[in-house]
């Protein structure tokens, strides 16, 4: 079984010409997620890549249109993606886990911290693509998420120099 390529963004904040300047090269990416703050962002960045995509919005989208979550079925795995603040994963990931559980999710991808972060607990695959904008704790170089969906769902954290 061949594995689906999905590129994970969040909190641009309105600064995309980084990032739509790194995913060029990504060209054998399957799909697009865009976790939130700022959904106009997510479509400027889907526009220039022209893949299947998902956008939600965050705590600093007020736009009823976007949804604040949703699951998707990709490659026979059930993908929740989250901004993360209602959640309170600034604070830790337990309730995010055990969101992730009540949906019976494989993985769940969330942003909100600006701080990239790839985790399995038990049999659930977490990401958070970091911040390709303005990171934080420590990290001094934007970040996006390539998520690889196969027989195991993994990930990787790539930078933007």
């Amino acid at each position: 079984m061949s594995s689906i390529k999905v590129i994970v963004v969040a909190d641009t904040h309105h600064v995309t010409q980084p990032i739509i300047q790194a995913l060029k090269n990504e060209r054998d990416a399957q799909g697009f997620v865009f976790l939130g703050d700022h959904v106009e962002d997510g479509e400027k960045i889907k526009n220039s890549l022209n893949l299947p995509s998902y956008i939600i919005g965050g705590n600093g989208d007020w736009s009823t249109y976007y949804k604040k979550e949703m699951i998707l079925n990709l490659g026979g795995k059930r993908i929740l993606i989250t901004h993360g603040h209602r959640q309170g994963v600034k604070t830790g990931l337990q309730r995010l886990y055990y969101h992730a559980l009540e949906n019976s999710a494989d993985a769940v991808l969330f942003g909100h911290t600006h701080m990239p972060e790839v985790r399995r607990e038990g049999d659930l695959f977490m990401m958070n693509p970091g911040s390709p904008s303005f990171p934080r704790g420590g990290h001094t170089l934007g970040t996006y998420g390539i998520l690889h969906i196969g027989e195991m769902i993994t990930g990787e954290i790539k930078r933007i120099r």
